[in-house]
C-alpha cells in the first residue's frame, strides 16, 4: 500500500469524496482550506509524482532520493515524511523508516482534525499497521473515525487495527457498522464473520461466509471465505465438511495465483541442492575459533516447519527480560542475497558458500549484525538475540557455516497436526508457500524440509535443542526451563504470563490470535478427526512420525 496524497486526477467538486465519507467533495475534503497543503499544485508537485512513480515500480532507492530532496524544501510536510518512511522500510531500514512514519502520523493527526479530511489518515494508519506500529495505527484510525463517523473506509480500518491485535470485542460492532454501509463487500463480510465466530456466533458467521461464496464477486475473497468456513466447521466438529472447505479454498487460491510448474518446483529443487551440497566437510570448514577474531556475538535461531509452534516459543522468549526476539526477520534471506552478490552464484547456495574465503565469511557475519542493529537498534549487540523465522530452515546450511557457534532452537510437532494446521492457514503466495495449497503438497514440503533437518542435525557445528509443541502445552514450566537453560538465562515466573504481554501487540504471523490466549490443548492430536485424509499422506510422513517419536 502506497500513501499517495497527490491523486492522479482531481475529483470534481460535485462528485463523491474519495475519503469515503459519503459527502460531495465540495462539502468534505475539497472545502476551502480542507486539503493538505501537499495536495495543492506547487513547484515540487512534479518531483513528488516522480517519487510516487518510483515507489509504484519498486525503485525504492530512487523514491528515497526524491523524498529527501522534497523534504529539504518542505521539512514539515507530512506527505513527504510518510513517503520517505515507506521507502526506507521497503529498503529494509525499518527502524529509520518507522521514525519518519511516526513523525508523519503526528502531523497527519493534527491535519485531519483541523480539516476533517480522513483519507490520508486512513492510508497512513494502514501503513503503520503493516510495519507493526499498532498503537500509532489505532490512534490515527480513531481520528479518522472521529471526523468521518459514517465512512465505511475509516470504520473498517479501525476494525482491522483492533482485530489485528486481538481486540475482537471492540472490533465487532465496528465491523457490523461497516457491513450495514457496504452489505455486499466480500472483504468486509469476511472480517465480520471471523469476529462473529470468535464471539461464539458461529451459525451467523457460516451464513455470512456462505453468502460471500454464493455471490463469488472476487475469486480470492471466495477462497478466503471457504478457508474461514473450514475453521468454524472444524470447531463445530463437522470434520468432513471442514476438510472439503479447506480443499475448495486451496484449489481456488492455487488457480488465482497461477504459479507455473517451474516456480512450484523451485522450493523442492533448491532444498535438494542444499541437502546434497552442505556435507560434513563444508559444514565444518571454519570453526568457531577461526571466526571469533571479529568479536561478534553468536545469534540464536528459532526454526522449524510452519505451524510447528515457533510463534508460541518466540512470544514466551520475548517475555523474558534478558532476551530479545525479532518476530519475522528477513535478515537471513538478505544475507543469502549478499552471498549471491559476492559469488555471482544464484541457484546453488552450497556451491556459493564453497567459493568463500574466511574474510568473506566474516564479511557476511558483519553484514548480519549491521542489519540487525539497523533494524532493531544497538541493543541487539548487548542482549541474546533470537532470530525467528520458520522459513529460515531452508537456509540452515548457510547459517551453520557462517555462525558455527550459534544455537538452534528447533520446533517439532506431530507431522499430522502440522499438515492439518497448514491446510487451514491463509499463507501469502510465494514459491515457499504455493505448495501448501494442496493436501499432498503440504505433506511433500514437510517431508523435504524435515529430511534436510535430519541431514544437517548430526553434521553441523551449532548446538541445538528440539522443542516439542506438545511438551510446551502439556508441561510448560519443565519444557521452558530446558529452553532457558539452553539459552543460558535463568527461569523467571513472568514468562508464564506471555499471553498477557502479547495482548494489544502486533504479531506478524498467522498465529497472532492463538498466542494471545492462555495455553490450550485442543490443537494436540487434531489429526485424529481426519483419519481417512491423514492416511492418504502417511507415505510421506511415516518416517518423520517415527523419527520424532509420534508413532
Amino acid at each position: 500500500m502506497v500513501v499517495n496524497p497527490f491523486p492522479s486526477t482531481t475529483p470534481g467538486r460535485n462528485t463523491l469524496c474519495p475519503c469515503g465519507s459519503g459527502k460531495k467533495v465540495k462539502a468534505c475534503c475539497g472545502a476551502s482550506g480542507a486539503m493538505p497543503h501537499s495536495v495543492l499544485p506547487d513547484d515540487s508537485a512534479q518531483r513528488h509524482r516522480e517519487a510516487y512513480d518510483a515507489v509504484k515500480r519498486g525503485d525504492h532507492a530512487e523514491a528515497e532520493r526524491c523524498f529527501r530532496e522534497l523534504l529539504a524544501g518542505k521539512p514539515n510536510d507530512a506527505a513527504f515524511m510518510a513517503g520517505l518512511g515507506q521507502a526506507l522500510c521497503w529498503l529494509k531500514r525499518r527502524k529509520e523508516g518507522v521514525a519518519h512514519l511516526l513523525r508523519a502520523a503526528k502531523a497527519v493527526q493534527r491535519q485531519t482534525e483541523k480539516h476533517c479530511a480522513p483519507a490520508f489518515a486512513v492510508d497512513l494508519s494502514a501503513q503503520l499497521l503493516h510495519w507493526g506500529e499498532a498503537d500509532a495505527a489505532e490512534r490515527l484510525a480513531r481520528v479518522a473515525v472521529r471526523v468521518a463517523p459514517d465512512s465505511a473506509v475509516a470504520l473498517n480500518n479501525l476494525a482491522l487495527c483492533l482485530s489485528r491485535v486481538n481486540r475482537h470485542r471492540e472490533a465487532l460492532p465496528l465491523a457490523r457498522r461497516v457491513c450495514a454501509l457496504l452489505p455486499q463487500h466480500p472483504g468486509c463480510s469476511i472480517l465480520l464473520a471471523t469476529l462473529e465466530a470468535r464471539a461464539g456466533e458461529r451459525d451467523a458467521a457460516l451464513a455470512r461466509l456462505a453468502q460471500v461464496i454464493e455471490r463469488n464477486d472476487e475469486p480470492l475473497q471466495t477462497a478466503r471465505a471457504w478457508l474461514e468456513s473450514s475453521v468454524i466447521l472444524d470447531t463445530l466438529a463437522r470434520y468432513d465438511d471442514a476438510f472439503a472447505a479447506m480443499t475448495r479454498a486451496g484449489a481456488l487460491h492455487s488457480a488465482a495465483y497461477d504459479f507455473p510448474p517451474d516456480r512450484r518446483d523451485y522450493f523442492f529443487d533448491n532444498l535438494a541442492r542444499n541437502r546434497d551440497g552442505f556435507d560434513a566437510v563444508l559444514l565444518n570448514r571454519w570453526s568457531a575459533e577461526d571466526l571469533a577474531s571479529d568479536g561478534l556475538p553468536s545469534p540464536i535461531f528459532l526454526l522449524g516447519f510452519l505451524r510447528s509452534g515457533t510463534t508460541l516459543t518466540e512470544q514466551v522468549i520475548a517475555a523474558h527480560p534478558r532476551l530479545m526476539a525479532t518476530d519475522e526477520s528477513s535478515i537471513v534471506f538478505e544475507m543469502g542475497q549478499q552471498l549471491v552478490a559476492m559469488t555471482g552464484i544464484h541457484d546453488h547456495q552450497a556451491d556459493a558458500v564453497r567459493r568463500l574465503n574466511q574474510a568473506q565469511v566474516q564479511a557476511l557475519r558483519r553484514f548480519y549484525w549491521q542489519r540487525m542493529a539497523l533494524e532493531f537498534g544497538d541493543q541487539v549487540m548487548r542482549r541474546p538475540l533470537i532470530d525467528k523465522h520458520a522459513l529460515n530452515t531452508i537456509d540452515l546450511g548457510l547459517i551453520a557455516v557462517v555462525f558455527p557457534a550459534a544455537k538452534i532452537l528447533f520446533a517439532v510437532r506431530d507431522p499430522r497436526d502440522i499438515c492439518i494446521s497448514c491446510f487451514m492457514q491463509p499463507f501469502a503466495p510465494s514459491p515457499a508457500t504455493i505448495n501448501l495449497l494442496s493436501w499432498q503438497g503440504i505433506a511433500q514440503q514437510y517431508a523435504a524440509v524435515m529430511d534436510y533437518w535430519l541431514h544437517l542435525r548430526p553434521l553441523m557445528q551449532p548446538s541445538y535443542l528440539e522443542l516439542r509443541y506438545e511438551d510446551s502445552v502439556g508441561d510448560f514450566e519443565t519444557c521452558y526451563r530446558r529452553v532457558f537453560e539452553f539459552l543460558g538465562v535463568e527461569w523467571v515466573d513472568e514468562v508464564t504470563r506471555f499471553h498477557e504481554k502479547v495482548q494489544g501487540r502486533y504479531v506478524s504471523t498467522p498465529s497472532f490470535a492463538q498466542v494471545s490466549q492462555p495455553l490450550y490443548r485442543s490443537a494436540v492430536a487434531r489429526w485424529r478427526h481426519y483419519p481417512g485424509q491423514v492416511e492418504e499422506i502417511m507415505p510421506c510422513l511415516q518416517r518423520f512420525v517415527a523419527a520424532f517419536g509420534y508413532d
